[in-house]
Parts: C-alpha cells; structure tokens; sequence
C-alpha cells in the first residue's frame, strides 16, 4: 500500500498547475481567517467558501491525471483511474487512496481554520465568537462531503465535465443558501442551520463513498469468478 501511495504522490505532484492554485489559496484562505473574529458570521461563512474551493482544488488531482490529448479541437483530460489502473494498481486500492486523499486534505484544511483561530482570538478580543469558528468548520465540511457524489459516482471518463459543473452548481447553491440563511438573527441560530446542512451532506457523501466502495469490491469479486470460470 505504501509503495502505491509514494508512486501516486508523484504522479500527483505532476499537476502543479492545481496544487499551486490550492497552495495560493491555502494561503488566501489563512490571511482571511485572521479576521474571522471581527467580520461575523457572515464573513466567516463567506471565507469558508474559498476553503471548500481549496479542498476542491487538492482533490482535483486525485481524480484527473497529468495527461490529455486533443479531439476535435477540445482538450480530453484523461482520469487518475484510468492511467493508474493501465500501470497495474486495483480498483480496490485506487478507491482507498481516495478516501485516504480526501481524508488528508479535509484535515489540513480544517486543522489550519482551527490553527488561525490563535491569531484571530488575540485580534479579536473580547469581540471573538466561538460561533463563527463553528459556522467555518461546519461549512467547509458541508461542502466537501458534498464534492463526493460526483467523485465518487459519476464514471472515470465524464469527471473532466463533471467536476466544473458540479464546482458550478455549488457554488450557485452555496450563494444563495448563505443568503438566506444568513438572515436569522443571531449567529448560534446561523450555525444551527448550518449544522443541519452538514449532517445531511455529510450522510450523502459518506453514503456515496461506502456505495463506491462496495460496488469496487463486487465488481473486483466477479472478475475472479469469471477468470475461474474460464
């Protein structure tokens, strides 16, 4: 397993292009969060939109590998799933590489909102709410679990369209949810509403990941069935 994750590490790392853009906005999220406890909930509910594009940013290049090729004038990206599972690595393994992927990237994301709230607490004083930290992790949560449908579901040769439209539509979704939401009166009744939101993405991504999982393990198991049939 170690071996697969070291050879996946580089073949990541060949997508500089994502992992620069998920650095730059690593650090743009960081900056922001120093003053998420004078701007409010609202504030921190808008900031922890760019966190969630950051995780989106990582993940990207666990799902689409390095190379593409050209047809009709457009640019095919060619999948991780595809290219890996051509050099020799199973399905089954490629999928633990995933939840493990997301699962180190959701933490480092989440690990420096909970790091930034030091220097926030210190700018802040008296002024710092434990609710917007709450409303930050709450929603960068929300929305990364919410990635995982499309991740997990859609097949290996449509997630180059797939994504953006999905990254679309969230981000659609997410600025008119913050609007409306954002009209309660305080921020403990704003992260309640936001709780809510996340325990239901989060059961829809954790959902998706397990269906992906087991469907990758049956489909593995009636490829042995059949080879000892034949």
């Amino acid at each position: 397993m170690k071996q697969y994750i070291r050879a996946e590490l580089e073949l990541y790392k060949k997508n500089r292009i994502n992992v620069i853009m998920g650095l730059c906005g690593l650090f743009l999220y960081a900056l922001l969060l120093l003053f998420s406890g004078i701007g409010g909930s609202s504030y921190c509910a808008a900031i922890s939109i760019i966190g969630f594009v950051d995780v989106l940013l990582f993940l990207i290049p666990l799902y689409l590998s390095p190379a593409s090729y050209w047809r009709n004038r457009q640019k095919v990206c060619i999948s991780s799933e595809q290219f890996i599972l051509i050099l020799g690595e199973s399905k089954r393994t490629y999928v633990k590489v995933r939840i493990a992927g997301f699962a180190a990237i959701y933490l480092m994301v989440t690990g420096i909102t909970a790091f930034m709230q030091i220097p926030a607490y210190l700018i802040a004083g008296e002024q710092y709410s434990v609710y917007g930290f709450g409303i930050e992790i709450v929603l960068v949560t929300a929305f990364a679990f919410l990635s995982l449908p499309v991740l997990c579901l859609v097949q290996a040769r449509f997630l180059s369209v797939a994504i953006p439209l999905w990254s679309g539509f969230c981000g659609g979704f997410a600025g008119g949810f913050l609007g409306t939401a954002d009209a309660v009166e305080s921020s403990k009744e704003e992260f309640q509403t936001y709780l809510i939101f996340m325990i239901v993405t989060v059961s829809i991504g954790i959902l998706s990941m397990g269906y992906r999982y087991w469907k990758t393990i049956r489909e593995e198991r009636g490829g042995k069935s059949l080879k000892r049939g034949v």
